[in-house]
C-alpha cells in the first residue's frame, strides 16, 4: 500500500514560484545528467505499439517529453500534453508549442485521468507523476484504460531505494547552485529570497525528493493493484536501468492491456 503522504508539488495553496521551480529545476536535471535517454528502449517500444499517438497527462513542464521526442527517430508520432496545474504556469504550455515541432502539442485544457475521456483514448504514459496517485486511483486509471486496450507506461526516476535517497540529498544543494540560471526574472527575487536567505525551498524539494521515493510503485505493488482491479490476464513488465552519471538509477513499468480487450477508437481527428 502506498505511503499517505503531501508533496508540496501537488498542493494548490503553495505559491506560484516554487510551482515554477521545481518545474524549471527537473528540467535542468534531465538536460544535465540525462536519465531521461535511459527509458528511450521502453518508450520506443511503448510508441510503436500504440500506434504513434500517446497522451502524458501530468506533464508538468513539458521539458521532458521535448527532450525525449528529440531523441526519438519515429516521425509518424503524436504526443499530446496535459497537466492539472498549467493554468499556474502556461508559459511552458506555450514554450512547448512555439517548438515548431508537430510530433508534439501540449493541450489547452486539462484531461483528469480518474474520468473517462472519450476524446482522449488512448495509450498513456506517466512521466515521474504516477506515484502522486493512491492505490484507487491506480486501480482507477487501470480500469479506464485497459478495458479500451490502451497500454500504459509509467516512467519514474525515484524509487524506494537506499541509492535513491542518497541522490536526493543532492537535489537542494544542485537547485541552488542552478537557480540564477534558470529562475525566470520576474520570479527570481522571490526565489532567491526563499532559498539562500531563508531557505524554506531547499527544505520542500528535499522533502518531496524523500516522499517521492516513498509512494513510488514496485513492480510488486503494481501486479497486485492491477489484479484486484479486475485485470488478472494484464501484464505489468518493469526494467530498471542505471548510469555513471545517475547511479539510482530509473524504472519503467509497462502496464500491458489483456489480450482481447476492445482497442480504442482512433481519435487523432478529435483530438
Amino acid at each position: 500500500m502506498q505511503k499517505k503522504l503531501f508533496e508540496f508539488g501537488d498542493l494548490f495553496w503553495v505559491p506560484e514560484f516554487y510551482h515554477a521551480f521545481l518545474r524549471r529545476f527537473m528540467g535542468a536535471l534531465y538536460k544535465i545528467f540525462g536519465y531521461h535517454k535511459l527509458w528511450l528502449p521502453e518508450l520506443n517500444a511503448f510508441v510503436e505499439k500504440s500506434g504513434g499517438k500517446v497522451l502524458d497527462p501530468c506533464a508538468g513542464s513539458g521539458y521532458v517529453d521535448a527532450l525525449l521526442i528529440k531523441e526519438m527517430q519515429q516521425r509518424d508520432i503524436k504526443f499530446y500534453l496535459s497537466d492539472f496545474m498549467i493554468h499556474k504556469n502556461p508559459e511552458f504550455r506555450e514554450h512547448i508549442n512555439s517548438l515548431g515541432d508537430p510530433r508534439i502539442h501540449y493541450l489547452e485544457q486539462s484531461i483528469d485521468v480518474l474520468m473517462d475521456n472519450p476524446d482522449f483514448r488512448c495509450p498513456k504514459i506517466f512521466i515521474n507523476a504516477f506515484h502522486h496517485f493512491d492505490d484507487e486511483q491506480v486501480a482507477q486509471i487501470c480500469k479506464l484504460n485497459l478495458s479500451h486496450g490502451d497500454d500504459i507506461l509509467v516512467l519514474e526516476y525515484c524509487d524506494n531505494a537506499f541509492v535513491s535517497y542518497l541522490s536526493m540529498l543532492f537535489g537542494p544543494l544542485i537547485a541552488m547552485i542552478l537557480l540564477p540560471f534558470i529562475t525566470e526574472r520576474r520570479q527570481l527575487l522571490i526565489t532567491a529570497v526563499f532559498t539562500y536567505l531563508i531557505p524554506i525551498v531547499p527544505v520542500m524539494l528535499l522533502w518531496d525528493g524523500f516522499v517521492s521515493n516513498l509512494r513510488c510503485y514496485s513492480h510488486r505493488s503494481l501486479k497486485h493493484i492491477v489484479y484486484n482491479a479486475g485485470f488478472s490476464s494484464a501484464e505489468v513488465k518493469t526494467t530498471f536501468r542505471r548510469s555513471w552519471l545517475y547511479p539510482a538509477g530509473v524504472t519503467s513499468h509497462h502496464i500491458v492491456a489483456p489480450p482481447g480487450a476492445k482497442k480504442s477508437n482512433d481519435s487523432d481527428d478529435e483530438v
